[in-house]
């Protein structure tokens, strides 16, 4: 995004979207850290970051990514991702789901929602 944002050269900007593709897992999903599964939060992100690098939501890779998004979603409309944060303030029940994962949830679902917005009619 910041490539796209500073104006960067088309090359320089293709090149990061061929490395953010690169990191794409077979279902569809992206990974936030290596040792972790793929979830809403760096899905929708990396999601973001081609639509803000002109990827069309048609490209194959977008849409796998949308399917991932779409089968991990709740019945509510919300996504889990998980929290691995350790607790610096009292806890403070929001109303979203998922308890202690609420706020990277929260922050998940705000990502799936840009991402998914562009590929809808």
């Amino acid at each position: 995004m910041g490539l796209m944002w500073a104006k960067a050269p088309r090359a320089e900007v293709d090149a990061a979207v061929r490395h953010v593709l690169g990191q794409q897992e077979p279902g569809g999903g992206w990974r936030q850290r290596v040792e972790l599964e793929p979830d809403a939060y760096a899905t929708g992100l990396s999601l973001y970051a081609l639509q803000i690098a002109e990827t069309p939501p048609a490209n194959e890779a977008y849409a796998r990514g949308i399917r991932f998004l779409l089968e991990n979603q709740y019945r509510d409309g919300s996504w889990l991702v998980k929290t691995r944060s350790f607790p610096t303030q009292h806890y403070y029940e929001s109303g979203y789901p998922f308890g202690n994962s609420q706020f990277i949830s929260v922050a998940g679902a705000s990502w799936a929602v840009l991402a998914i917005a562009p590929s809808l009619p």
